[in-house]
């Protein structure tokens, strides 16, 4: 594969890549970099104290690379800092953060720049992602978002971005974002109080302040293996009541967003926790206990779900069209509407390959 430096005058680019114990990943991740065919101008590697071998790893890959940089923290900071530590360091005119466990289509940068050129008043050019396993590749290949902002790729205006918010949401892969970096400081970088919700509130901030260019192209993998960050965060009931709360008051005092979207977020959120426990390898009885409590509490819901979930695969997707039910995520008109477009977007991509 030929990797292609950016002509003059063209826009620049910084990847980043938050690091925590993370060495068994480490050479997908950094490997999918250093293979795109269009070269970031500068990667930065930020390990959080990893205990592990991950300096070594990064070491190997920075050897020689000197457009590669680690910064290593002595003490745990978490990933928020560590991103608005890179956004401080940048010097580039665009900015992407991928996790140490995921990876990138060596076409991605290729095809994020070339629309970051075109439409430099964006706030982020994003695209879809496909979700693999610890292992590699899924037995069912799975794209997000579930929901599809576009049905082709497309620049979206501010105004765009609140009308498609009213059908669904989680449309900004982190995986497959590229931030401008004069819009992301002119909203003051990442919430740290946000944890790993701020990148997803910041995308949304940025895009209705902005607008933002989707590219209908899974051009990113998101690896979930039951460890990952965002996904700890996320399904615990105590922490999202947390973060709900505290999104919800942000989105309730700002002009940006819809009418009742701190409503929408909410549920759309615990539906998102719900599935990822549904699709979790833990006992039935504990699966129930944690969706019902994600879903509030409520002891209909756990009883409910644990009968479901004592009926294997049949009663996964009942509880899965239960929690649907409860929380009315998304336009189920729009999401069948959108079948054929998803099956072209995963056709039209190769399977994962490590590098």
């Amino acid at each position: 594969m030929t990797t292609m430096i950016a002509p003059p005058g063209s826009p620049t680019v910084t990847l980043v890549v938050p690091n925590f114990n993370h060495a068994h990943y480490l050479p997908e991740s950094l490997g999918s970099i250093a293979s795109q065919t269009r070269a970031p101008d500068r990667v930065i590697i930020i390990d959080d104290c990893s205990t592990d071998d991950s300096i070594a790893v990064i070491s190997r890959f920075l050897a020689d690379r000197p457009t590669w940089q680690l910064i290593r923290h002595q003490t745990n900071q978490g990933v928020v800092r560590g991103q608005n530590e890179a956004l401080a360091a940048a010097d580039t005119e665009w900015i992407g953060f991928l996790g140490a466990d995921d990876a990138l289509h060596p076409t991605y940068l290729e095809k994020a720049m070339a629309q970051a050129a075109r439409f430099p008043e964006a706030g982020l050019v994003f695209a879809c992602c496909e979700i693999i396993g610890p292992n590699g590749p899924s037995r069912q290949r799975r794209l997000r978002p579930m929901m599809l902002p576009a049905s082709t790729s497309a620049m979206l205006t501010p105004a765009d971005v609140r009308r498609i918010l009213r059908f669904g949401d989680n449309y900004f892969s982190g995986t497959t974002s590229l931030y401008r970096c004069s819009a992301l400081r002119a909203l003051d970088g990442f919430d740290v109080k946000l944890g790993s919700f701020s990148d997803a509130f910041l995308a949304r901030q940025l895009a209705l302040t902005f607008g933002c260019y989707f590219i209908a192209d899974a051009l990113g993998y998101w690896r979930i293996h039951g460890q990952n960050y965002s996904t700890a965060t996320a399904t615990d009931p105590i922490s999202l009541n947390t973060k709900l709360a505290d999104i919800g008051a942000l989105i309730a005092g700002s002009e940006l967003f819809p009418r009742g979207y701190d409503a929408l977020f909410a549920r759309r959120n615990r539906f998102g926790a719900v599935r990822m426990v549904l699709d979790g390898a833990s006992e039935p009885s504990a699966k129930a206990a944690r969706a019902a409590a994600l879903l509030g509490g409520n002891a209909f819901d756990r009883s409910l779900l644990r009968l479901l979930l004592s009926l294997g695969t049949v009663g996964r997707v009942a509880a899965l069209a239960w929690t649907t039910l409860r929380t009315r995520p998304m336009s189920l008109t729009r999401l069948l509407a959108q079948t054929g477009v998803r099956r072209t977007i995963v056709s039209a991509s190769s399977a994962y390959r490590a590098p």
